[in-house]
């Protein structure tokens, strides 16, 4: 079986889509095994996360070492400074590295959309596949409309840090896909069109801070998944 990335024959690794340390994060808490669920199946025992056999060699694997270092340094140790405007919550990060960052989302897609794994059979890029790899391979991007992405968070601790599977939505008629990080949602625009007006405020550019979105669980169509989730534990 040849590997997704440099295209030869040569073994295959367990790799996995998402770093493992933001499965392993949902179980320190010792309140039982981790569990993944999407919409149509119950929630499944995933003891070190969902990962991969047939997509990676061991030397493209390595490809994404430090960027998978960097995504996982900022997401899960970052101090978040919170605030509110109009009643609604954000949050904030500051000093994150945009480049690094934005490579790191990325190089989640393009594993999530050439894996074999059920969990990201509704990642389908088409022709945004080899951008995407292309984009990783080379680090370098034209600009930041190109795979924009935009960070949320759930509020409620309890909840919030399910990991669903990931899927495509629409916005206003633009393409999106959405990844559960451990807390934070990630949106990752897969359209040549332009981000929809009401997300460019949340769109991070070079030299500026990370803001996220609070969003409340609450409200949300994932919580009944995530109900799942804690009840099935």
């Amino acid at each position: 079986m040849s590997c997704k990335g440099c295209g030869e024959n040569k073994k295959l690794i367990r790799a996995h889509i998402i770093p493992e340390s933001f499965f392993v994060g949902l179980k320190s808490d010792g309140k039982g095994p981790l569990m993944v669920a999407d919409e149509l199946q119950y929630p499944k025992r995933a003891p070190i996360g969902v990962y991969d056999r047939a997509i990676l060699c061991h030397d493209c694997e390595q490809k994404f070492q430090d960027i998978d270092n960097y995504g996982q340094q900022i997401l899960l140790k970052s101090e978040l400074k919170s605030g509110e405007v109009n009643g609604a919550v954000y949050y904030k990060i500051s000093n994150a590295n945009y480049e690094l960052l934005k490579l790191f989302f990325i190089s989640i897609l393009w594993r999530a959309s050439v894996s074999t794994q059920p969990y990201y059979s509704k990642v389908q890029l088409g022709k945004f596949e080899w951008i995407a790899k292309n984009i990783v391979w080379n680090r370098q991007f034209e600009n930041y409309e190109e795979f924009s992405f935009i960070l949320a968070r759930f509020t409620d601790n309890e909840f919030g840090t399910a990991m669903l599977n990931p899927r495509r939505l629409r916005f206003s008629g633009v393409n999106y896909y959405i990844f559960y990080l451990y807390g934070f949602i990630l949106y990752v625009k897969v359209d040549q069109r332009q981000t929809p007006l009401i997300f460019k405020p949340f769109i991070m550019k070079e030299n500026q801070d990370l803001l996220v979105v609070g969003r409340d669980i609450f409200k949300s169509k994932e919580l009944k998944a995530m109900h799942e989730i804690v009840i099935n534990r």
